[in-house]
């Protein structure tokens, strides 16, 4: 079987497993007819978010910005570790570590591409579809969020990389060759791409949804992602702590959106679904997990997050 075809063939595994544990693990409520006024108001949220997202960093205050300050001297204390962890890649090709992120690397790895536009994007629209089809909310809501921080993720790198230039591990370039503005395609290491992909919608879907055993392979997933670029020479280590982050504050903002919307509005009473309990076993019905997401006073990491 050729890699394109092992590719698109595991992707679509993966959809069918999402959609299978996301239908258990979302809410009796999430079941409702779908109208065009509904997917109008949730694509609407959608662009909402992102909007909100983007403009995050101007309503920080001063806990905000120590917070941004701690994660920015993270990224400065990796700086020394990115030329020993490259030269470790370089001499150790066959490690068991590197043959085990061969599925995730660019040359054999069918999943190379899975957190790219190529196929996020398809694979988060066909989540939308298939909740719209069965009246899920819960899945148009996987795809959806999926989408709106794969579009955060892109506004901001993209706009990043042309404000700031570092040079890719593969060019042999020093690490500390920042220069300004930004450059071509192989000076567009800062910051990583895939893993603030692959962590935006681990840390939405985890914060979001309880998928029991199928969160940890999610983040495992992310991390394997994020390891496969530093193993492809593409981003540097202090690259994918960036990326890291940034995803996963985007996911948990995300997440925390969501959950703020299905709270009442003290002037409107929350309409129950058919055959469902009061509005607040609604809420209670989001999952235990999720209270912490709607408390006040969202920290910021780089960029706006409630935890």
């Amino acid at each position: 079987m050729s890699r394109p075809h092992r590719a698109r063939r595991i992707a679509c595994l993966s959809l069918l497993v999402f959609v299978r544990t996301a239908t258990v693990a979302v809410p009796r409520w999430s079941v409702a007819q779908v109208t065009a006024r509904t997917t109008g108001n949730e694509l609407r949220d959608m662009v909402s978010d992102v909007g909100y997202l983007m403009v995050s960093p101007f309503q920080a205050d001063g806990g905000d910005w120590a917070a941004a300050a701690f994660t920015g001297a993270g990224f400065v204390a990796l700086l020394a570790v990115d030329k020993p962890v490259d030269a470790w890649v370089v001499r150790h090709p066959n490690a068991a570590v590197m043959r085990m992120l061969t599925p995730f690397r660019e040359e054999h790895g069918a999943l190379n591409r899975l957190v790219t536009a190529r196929q996020l994007v398809p694979l988060s629209a066909a989540l939308v579809v298939v909740g719209a089809a069965t009246g899920r909310r819960g899945l148009r809501e996987a795809g959806l969020g999926c989408m709106g921080g794969w579009a955060v993720s892109n506004l901001v790198r993209y706009a990043t990389y042309a404000g700031i230039s570092r040079s890719r591990p593969s060019t042999g370039a020093d690490p500390l060759s920042f220069a300004i503005p930004g450059g071509s395609w192989d000076e567009h290491s800062f910051f990583a791409g895939h893993t603030t992909n692959a962590f935006v919608c681990a840390s939405f879907w985890s914060s979001r949804f309880e998928l029991g055993v199928a969160e940890p392979v999610l983040y495992a997933g992310a991390i394997m992602t994020g390891l496969s670029r530093i193993a492809d020479r593409r981003h540097w280590t202090s690259d994918t702590f960036v990326g890291t982050v940034v995803g996963i504050a985007i996911g948990h903002t995300l997440a925390r959106r969501y959950v703020v919307r299905d709270e009442p509005r003290p002037s409107q009473p929350v309409a129950s679904p058919r055959g469902a309990a009061p509005a607040a076993s609604n809420r209670a019905a989001i999952a235990p997990r999720h209270s912490r997401l709607a408390r006040p006073g969202p920290t910021v990491i780089l960029w706006r997050a409630a935890f």
